[in-house]
């Protein structure tokens, strides 16, 4: 099947990498182990793609559950230190699909291994990984292994390059799915709560944008709006605060994640300036979780375009592990 041109800076997703690629799977009857193989066309404009980003197979079940293989072409160098999962460098993983839905917080054992498939259809020695692991709501949800794949010489010479194409099989073997409990309920009530404004005892007007809230919580969040709202600063008896220089929807965002301990969709509608605005955010207000999430968001999405602007951002607001993806990105460019 032929395989469109690919930009080198475009995001593959799923729906691309099923028009690039087919997959196939066998069941082993009455028992909870699958074998899925996924056939990546076109490998080597796939290489192209930036850390963080990946291919996708189609959905295939297995122990009531549906499952998915990723494969991150990308390779960086010999610096893997600080790339942690949902990055795998030149890797794979395997994603359980299903793990946020059905409103359960079940937990999922399996065993698995993900093989890349000679031309002969064996596995290869050289590039097969197994392991045991729990998968549940993310992060935990998407385990896998760095470094199973290789160039592409190495990749001829193991004999699993064949007309710039590769297979990685998956044998899954679902152990068990513990008995669910009822999902957590106090950031849903928390976030009822920001958005009724039920009990207000504070307005934070930003950028003409009335933001009810409560003091009590903010401080409990936050040790910056502690010093503001019990402390010995003017904004201690004001009942309404003026922001600047935050805009308004990324105090929206704050707050959120400040009542809730996320961001809407877990932030995958957030593009790269809306990140980097709320890691600004989330800096001057000491909310460091959350400026953890956006650091790490904001290394898979870093690339040659982007790189000068995340590494000033990264200097200026501490942010290492940021830091040190777009330095490997420079050098990356400069040989």
């Amino acid at each position: 099947m032929g395989a469109r041109t690919m930009n080198p800076h475009q995001r593959v997703t799923a729906s691309d990498a099923r028009r690039q690629s087919k997959t196939s799977s066998r069941c082993v009857a009455e028992s909870a182990t699958v074998t899925h193989d996924f056939e990546v066309a076109g490998y080597s404009r796939l290489r192209a793609l930036g850390i963080g980003q990946y291919v996708s197979s189609g959905t295939f079940s297995a122990g009531g559950h549906d499952w998915a293989i990723r494969v991150y072409p990308r390779q960086h160098g010999n610096v893997i230190d600080h790339y942690e999962p949902p990055l795998f460098y030149a890797g794979a993983s395997l994603q359980l699909r299903d793990a946020a839905g059905a409103g359960t917080t079940a937990e999922v054992t399996a065993r698995f291994t993900l093989s890349l498939l000679q031309k002969d259809g064996g596995v290869s020695p050289m590039a097969r990984r197994a392991m045991t692991a729990a998968f549940g709501a993310p992060p935990r949800d998407n385990h896998g292994f760095h470094k199973l794949l290789a160039d592409a010489t190495s990749l001829q010479k193991w004999r699993c390059l064949h007309n710039d194409a590769l297979t990685i099989r998956c044998v899954l073997t679902v152990v068990r799915t513990t008995d669910p409990v009822p999902p957590p309920e106090l950031a849903g009530h928390l976030g009822s709560l920001l958005a009724t404004g039920m009990g207000a005892d504070v307005t934070f007007d930003v950028g003409g944008r009335a933001f009810p809230a409560h003091r009590a919580l903010l401080a409990a969040r936050s040790p910056v709006f502690r010093a503001e709202l019990f402390g010995h600063m003017m904004e201690k008896d004001a009942r309404r605060i003026r922001i600047a220089g935050v805009r308004p929807e990324i105090f929206e965002l704050l707050l959120h994640f400040i009542y809730t301990d996320s961001l809407p969709g877990d932030g995958e509608g957030c593009d790269a300036a809306t990140l980097q605005h709320l890691l600004v955010a989330a800096d001057r207000y000491g909310v460091d979780r959350l400026k953890h999430i956006c650091e790490g968001k904001l290394r898979a999405s870093a690339d040659e375009k982007t790189v000068a602007s995340m590494l000033a951002l990264a200097e200026r607001h501490n942010c290492p592990r940021l830091r040190d993806v777009c330095l490997a990105i420079q050098m990356s460019i400069a040989i």
